[in-house]
């Protein structure tokens, strides 16, 4: 969970937008406690604006995620800020994301996998794939991909 604050609210005049009014920008947030953050970049779909910056708690907002499937705004790119059991900034990590998908069935890890829960499940760009459990399931599902990282591009040679 973050906090903002008043007093770092930045003035309209000081904020690099077009169109300013009803939009507010804080030039510094709390983090109330160290987590994980979810950090993705956002945007209207089918638009060329400049992509939103949004950090998220990463367990809190897991079972959310759906409503980006299908919705008015689409995920152009994600990565996880780990600020969990590290005090000093450096001891920080920042994982690119390269795949969300929502919906996915895997066995309970503490039933023996007796019974199937439903996840959101994040793989980083490294290959390393974790999930965050939404609900118990009653069947298999594969779940949806939610959003996928572009692969890069190469320059080409004559």
């Amino acid at each position: 969970m973050f906090v903002t604050s008043e007093k770092n609210r930045l003035a309209p005049w000081e904020m690099f937008l077009p169109d300013a009014e009803g939009a507010s920008v804080w030039a510094a947030i709390e983090q109330l406690s160290p987590r994980d953050v979810l950090m993705l970049r956002v945007s209207p779909a089918r638009s060329r604006v400049v992509p939103t910056i949004v950090m998220l708690d990463l367990c809190a907002t897991a079972p959310y995620l759906e409503q980006f499937v299908g919705g008015e705004v689409v995920l152009r790119g994600a990565a996880v800020l780990s600020t969990r059991q590290a005090r000093a900034v450096e001891q920080w990590t920042l994982d690119p994301l390269s795949e969300i998908r929502v919906g996915v069935t895997e066995p309970e890890q503490y039933s023996g996998g007796e019974r199937l829960v439903t996840v959101t499940r994040f793989t980083t760009a490294a290959g390393r794939t974790f999930s965050v459990p939404v609900a118990l399931a009653e069947r298999p599902a594969p779940g949806r991909r939610l959003w996928r990282a572009k692969a890069p591009r190469t320059e080409a040679s004559c």
